[in-house]
């Protein structure tokens, strides 16, 4: 049995399609899968493959079966499936086996043809959604740097409102208690202050230093000029207090290791 003309039910027998060729690219017989894809076009055997399928008048430049003749081995290659009027309906992936005859010499080949339409485009899908992927990470990347920023800016517009807060509200208590004459008004006061303290971060804003409620008062009375035993008259508490209050103002004005009186600490960071 000559091999270019393999009987037709062993070709139909396949679901791909399937078409052989002679050495001179004439298309001498292909299976009904083929006929089916080609229907557009009448066969006529021993027509060129290019013009039967491609509705070319030159060999394609992409032909696999160009390579599988001309370097005898097999050649694979993906070509368009053209319609009627030579647009473009999908895709085919092409494995084309070089043919022999019985002293070895190339005498044709056998394309094996498979339809890879929707494999390209699921392909095709699948880039379109790595590239939506990389655009999604990037701006996923973008909102966490901006939510960051505003949360930033957040932080500091409300340290500043606390900052503004302190600094305004801290002299009118100030003054508020110099009006005040008795010990629960003071305390009230003192409650407040520790209010305002929790509020502002526990600590003045205006970058003064942190100390409580009662050494604030003892601040501003010894900034006046007063001695510790004026001020334990005036806070009516023991001077012993008034010392002890002293020492932990020293230390949080950092002069508890100098001789520098803690009037004129006191005096320098008003």
């Amino acid at each position: 049995m000559d091999i270019l003309s393999i009987p037709g039910e062993m070709l139909d027998a396949l679901e791909e399609g399937v078409s052989i060729l002679d050495t001179r690219f004439r298309v001498l017989e292909m299976n009904t899968t083929m006929h089916q894809w080609y229907a557009h076009r009448k066969f006529r055997p021993g027509e060129k493959c290019y013009k039967m399928y491609h509705g070319r008048s030159t060999p394609c430049t992409f032909c696999p079966t160009r390579n599988a003749l001309r370097e005898r081995r097999v050649a694979t290659g993906i070509v368009p499936y053209h319609g009627p009027q030579r647009e473009i309906q999908g895709w085919q992936r092409l494995i084309v086996f070089p043919l022999c005859d019985g002293n070895g010499k190339i005498v044709g080949a056998i394309e094996y043809v498979e339809d890879i339409t929707k494999e390209k485009v699921l392909e095709a899908e699948v880039e379109k959604l790595r590239v939506t992927e990389r655009l999604l990470r990037g701006q996923v990347a973008l909102l966490g740097e901006l939510l960051e920023k505003e949360k930033e800016e957040k932080r500091h517009r409300e340290e500043e409102r606390r900052r503004l807060f302190a600094a305004g509200i801290r002299p009118l208590l100030s003054l508020l208690r110099e009006a005040l004459s008795s010990e629960i008004q003071r305390m009230l006061l003192d409650t407040l202050e520790k209010a305002l303290d929790s509020l502002c971060g526990g600590e003045d804003t205006s970058q003064a230093p942190s100390l409580t409620p009662r050494e604030w008062e003892v601040a501003r009375l010894l900034a006046q000029g007063l001695t510790s035993k004026e001020i334990a008259e005036v806070l009516s508490i023991s001077k012993k207090a008034v010392d002890f209050h002293r020492g932990n103002i020293r230390k949080k004005l950092g002069i508890q290791k100098t001789k520098e009186s803690l009037f004129a600490a006191l005096q320098r960071s008003r």
